[in-house]
């Protein structure tokens, strides 16, 4: 079959997702599919790169569409660019004509609804793969976009692109649940989660200063330091441990709208450390050589999102400490598994117990990687995704 997968960001730009569709495209390939990539050019974290329009990577064919250089504080360009995307991939999909077109949730619901309405107008099915829940993550982050006549219209539109869905997957099953909560009749729901990213680059070095000292013990946040991940009651938990464990580091690596707050806090602690956004083949390293993996989210965010990161640290055999409700699927996946270590209480002494449990007595790392090869990794993942593809061919 021809399958067009799309997504605002593909590889070479350094979003998880642009790395991770690049994977999937691949194993469609290599299951006897023709597989085309449409994206925007590379302009992610303010950085252009100079990559073709068109080009075959490996026996993927990739179209990039032209946008703006991506400006995070100007509104307006940001708009601009979710319009010439989401008008580039509708006359995209016309053109191509593919038997299966996919969409994510960047941008937010409209590329979904565009993507499905010129999937359906050319006969095609679409699939829907929900990295997360919209409207729904601004209501439960508090954003105004999750509140009044904004939020039924985004509900509305996304609604109906659920109900041109041939398949729709979400990443738990937490996440099936909020679907499922709207009404909606017979949605061809699967589950099928991320998997831990591959950079494919060949740099892998990241700084020196980076690296862990040798006698102390690194426990890292890695990735977007967003406002709606409770990364200061989190950091007010772990500094709890200070004391009694005088060589533990606290290692915040990336950045985000947090990280200003971060670091007032914090300012010059000896035992918080501040790393900038790496790509994963350098970022990987430092998980790596982590004792603890930290998780944390706002309340009721686990309904409609999974965070990837966890994956990213079993992985690599880094046992888990998260903050996130006890009663969410991930919560009860890690403690059953016996990988991780959930705080039961969202204070800083709730916390504080629960990383103490996990530094007193951490699962061994074959545990971990076990855990991860046996639900999540790559090639568990890519062959859910042919099936899944399979199963549209026979319908």
């Amino acid at each position: 079959m021809k399958v067009l997968l799309t997504h605002r960001y593909f590889w070479p730009d350094s979003p998880p997702y642009a790395l991770m569709l690049r994977s999937i495209g691949e194993g469609l390939v290599e299951a006897g599919h023709e597989v085309h990539v449409f994206a925007s050019r590379p302009s992610y974290r303010d950085k252009a790169i100079d990559v073709p329009t068109r080009e075959t990577l490996g026996r993927l064919r990739v179209y990039r569409c032209w946008v703006f250089r991506e400006n995070r504080q100007n509104i307006v360009l940001r708009v601009a660019n979710v319009f010439l995307y989401c008008v580039a991939l509708f006359f995209h999909v016309l053109r191509l004509r593919p038997d299966v077109v996919t969409a994510s949730t960047f941008p937010p619901v409209v590329a979904g609804w565009t993507a499905s309405l010129a999937a359906r107008l050319v006969g095609a099915r679409f699939v829907y793969h929900m990295m997360d829940i919209h409207p729904e993550v601004s209501l439960y982050s508090g954003d105004r976009m999750g509140r009044g006549m904004p939020a039924r219209i985004l509900k509305w539109m996304d609604n109906q692109t659920l109900r041109r869905a041939a398949a729709i997957i979400v990443l738990s099953e937490d996440m099936a649940a909020t679907l499922a909560s709207r009404g909606l009749k017979n949605l061809p729901v699967h589950i099928i989660n991320n998997f831990s990213l591959d950079d494919f680059s060949d740099s892998d070095t990241p700084p020196a200063n980076l690296i862990r000292d040798p006698a102390g013990r690194r426990v890292i946040f890695a990735g977007n330091l967003g406002r709606f991940q409770n990364l200061l009651r989190l950091s007010e938990g772990i500094a709890q441990c200070f004391d009694d464990y005088p060589d533990l580091e606290l290692f915040f690596l990336g950045d985000g709208a947090a990280l200003a707050d971060l670091k007032a806090r914090w300012k010059n602690h000896p035992q918080v450390r501040f790393g900038p956004f790496l790509p994963f083949a350098q970022a990987r390293l430092l998980i790596e050589d982590s004792a603890v993996g930290l998780v944390s989210l706002s309340p009721d965010i686990y309904r409609v999102a999974y965070p990837s990161k966890v994956l990213t640290y079993a992985g690599l055999g880094v046992p888990i400490l998260a903050l996130v409700e006890p009663e969410s699927h991930l919560a009860r996946e890690l403690e059953a598994a016996g990988v991780g270590v959930v705080a039961q209480d969202p204070t800083a002494q709730g916390i504080a117990t629960a990383l103490r449990r996990l530094l007193d007595h951490p699962p061994g790392r074959d545990l971990v990687l076990d855990w991860y090869a046996n639900t999540s990794d790559e090639a568990h993942v890519l062959k859910l995704w042919r099936d899944m593809v399979e199963g549209l061919k026979a319908e």
